[in-house]
């Protein structure tokens, strides 16, 4: 049934992205349904197109054994 799914959406959305996982035992044991992946076309093109770049910053003081100042940063950028 999964399977089937899986090939009528890529007939439908042909540059979508589906991924299926499943599990065997033994390579004569039935596959167990694992994992079903989807991220259509139409989605990747839209955040792609609406991505605005990001930078986040944030910092925060370090107590103890080890003082001074931790600082992260966070970029986001749709083309990659």
């Amino acid at each position: 049934m999964s399977w089937d799914y899986a090939d009528e959406l890529r007939l439908k959305n042909p540059r979508s992205t589906i991924k299926m996982e499943v599990n065997r035992v033994t390579p004569e044991s039935p596959p167990h349904f694992k994992r079903f992946y989807v991220c259509f076309e139409a989605l990747k093109k839209g955040w792609k197109e609406g991505c605005r770049p990001i930078l986040g910053l944030d910092g925060c003081f370090l107590k103890g054994p080890f003082k001074g100042k931790l600082l992260a940063t966070v970029v986001m950028n749709g083309n990659y």
